[in-house]
């Protein structure tokens, strides 16, 4: 058997190949970062090398073959039927419809973010890195938008995150608005309205479909049932406030900005009831329709109509008895007779009028003061009927 003899040429030209592949590869130029550089730039796609997105005002690398980002329609597409989102990892669906890799936990169907294999909810992607924090990092700020991370709302004092697209936090107009006719109110989860109108996931109470109540913080029940986050004093089952872990009782929710006071603050106020908080009765309340031209109301408001117990109390008796007291008559009689006194009562009255009678001059008459009839106690069907009746007998002796 003649051995063969490796050829000292060949050996040569593969270890020069090896080389010039390795030496070809050229890392990104920005302090760092180990990522491979794309094109003549020196710089990786997340600190602007490569191909650009020609959408004007945009800087992100473009996609694939196309000119564009993935943000404006580059790459490949979700071949979900009528669906313009961009498809996720090497599948042809995008994250929404099913696509790309979902998260390792036990039961959830979520997208897996960054290389733990979890969603979000579960621990995956980039963490706030505040102390003791573990929600999800935004943006390149490496915080959570409770601490400063993500897009900032862009109206003046404001310094919430930006929603969505926008520049506003949902509060000054950003996100998703509800379409419910004149609703301005932001809409909730994927649905088109607010929790108000509908919107949003609603409480699963008895397997859902009872509650019509919107549900609270990660759990599917409304707050009455148990949802949301609850008050961490022991043996405590109601619903904290705000971002405190305690209900208001025991110190959750907003405080009175008050020096020395400890209560809880009233509505979108920052004191509470005693030191000026809470709304107020709009009763001659300047733009009110309510009391104009009276003295303002400084009770506190009830309800959904504006005013206090005692001016909605007066609306409503309006609204019912047909808006107004009838004018004070000069003859006062009370409609609560008993059948059986009923013919002494009618007597007695025709007999002061008989006595009125006997004045000659209409002047007299005039001057009389207000004759007061008070009919013994009881109630008859027809009360105010038979009160009309002394009245006018009254009216006719006054002026006969």
């Amino acid at each position: 058997m003649i051995p063969t003899v490796k050829s000292p040429v060949v050996c040569t030209s593969e270890v020069t190949l090896a080389q010039q592949r390795n030496t070809s590869t050229k890392n990104c130029h920005f302090p760092g970062c180990g990522k491979g550089a794309r094109g003549a730039s020196g710089l990786c796609i997340a600190h602007g090398g490569g191909r650009r997105c020609h959408k004007i005002g945009c800087h992100k690398g473009a996609e694939g073959k196309t000119i564009y980002c993935k943000s404006h329609g580059g790459g490949r597409r979700c071949q979900f039927l009528g669906c313009t989102k961009s498809a996720e990892g090497r599948t042809d669906y995008c994250i929404s419809h099913g696509g790309g890799r979902r998260c390792s936990h036990e039961g959830c169907t979520k997208a897996a973010r960054g290389k733990s294999g979890l969603c979000i909810r579960h621990g995956g992607g980039k963490r706030c890195q505040r102390e003791n924090c573990t929600k999800s990092a935004e943006g390149y700020s490496g915080l959570c938008i409770s601490h400063g991370g993500g897009r900032r709302c862009q109206y003046p004092e404001c310094n919430k995150g930006a929603q969505g697209s926008t520049k506003f936090c949902k509060a000054h107009g950003g996100g998703k608005r509800c379409t419910f006719p004149d609703c301005s109110k932001g809409a909730e989860g994927s649905t088109p309205f607010c929790k108000g109108h509908g919107g949003g996931k609603r409480c699963s109470f008895q397997g859902g479909g009872v509650c019509p109540k919107s549900v609270h913080g990660g759990t599917r029940f409304c707050v009455a049932h148990g949802g949301g986050k609850r008050c961490a004093v022991p043996e405590c089952t109601k619903s904290a406030r705000g971002r405190t872990d305690f209900c208001v009782r025991h110190g959750g929710g907003k405080r009175c900005k008050s020096e020395g006071c400890g209560k809880s603050a009233q509505g979108s106020t920052d004191f509470c009831k005693a030191h000026g908080g809470g709304r107020r009765c709009s009763w001659g309340q300047e733009g009110s329709s309510f009391g104009t031209g009276g003295s303002p109301c400084e009770r506190f408001a009830r309800g959904k109509t504006g005013l206090c117990a005692a001016h909605s109390a007066l609306v409503q008796d309006r609204c019912v008895h047909g808006g107004g007291t009838m004018a004070p008559s000069r003859t006062r009689v009370l409609t609560t007779v008993k059948p059986e006194k009923m013919k002494d009562a009618f007597l007695g009255t025709v007999n002061q009028a008989d006595t009125l009678s006997g004045l000659t001059s209409p002047e007299e008459k005039m001057f009389m003061p207000p004759m007061v009839t008070s009919l013994p106690e009881g109630r008859v069907h027809g009360g105010s009927l038979m009160a009309k009746v002394f009245g006018c007998a009254v009216e006719q002796a006054l002026w006969i």
